[in-house]
């Protein structure tokens, strides 16, 4: 068995999915998103203040998705981006069914990143990552604690939207 190895290789591709995601909210990749352009795309879902969860998104997407890469942080960095997808998922994804496909992303893409960044966060980041390079370690408090913020993060985006997302006709 070579479970650091395994932690790795889920490490690198779960938050190298991730970190494209929000640095297309920059600009910086992709076909020129903005960060204005996703704060209004989260107004007309209703999550208000869209410029506030715009920079949420942004900062769990690519700042959470480099920490899980370097495996720095602990849990910080796979918590944040499980939230984050969490969300995106009842949001954007949910609605469009489970598969992807004819225009659609489907439930079927996101989840699986959620789930990957949860278990990242459970299980640490491993023996190869800058954690274990640097001789960082955490208190045992800091896992359940940060997952609990994070849970009552992404409660908050959705309690916002179910607020005020716009009725259907």
């Amino acid at each position: 068995m070579y479970p650091d190895l395994a932690f790795l290789i889920l490490r690198v591709v779960i938050g190298g999915v991730v970190i494209p995601h929000g640095l297309l909210k920059l600009g910086v990749v992709g076909k020129g998103g903005s960060i204005a352009g996703v704060a209004g795309w989260f107004n007309s879902m209703g999550l208000r203040p869209g410029i506030f969860w715009a920079y949420v998104a942004t900062l769990a997407e690519a700042g959470g998705g480099l920490l899980t890469v370097l495996g720095l942080g602990g849990p910080i960095g796979p918590g944040i981006m499980a939230a984050d997808l969490v969300v995106v998922t009842a949001v954007a994804h949910w609605p469009q069914g489970f598969w992807a496909g004819g225009g659609k992303v489907g439930w079927e893409f996101p989840l699986p990143l959620a789930a990957g960044a949860l278990a990242i966060a459970l299980a640490g980041n491993g023996a190869w990552s800058l954690d274990r390079l640097l001789g960082l370690t955490y208190p045992d408090w800091l896992l359940p604690v940060w997952l609990v913020l994070m849970a009552i993060g992404a409660a908050l985006a959705l309690g916002v939207r179910s607020i005020r997302a716009p009725k259907a006709a």
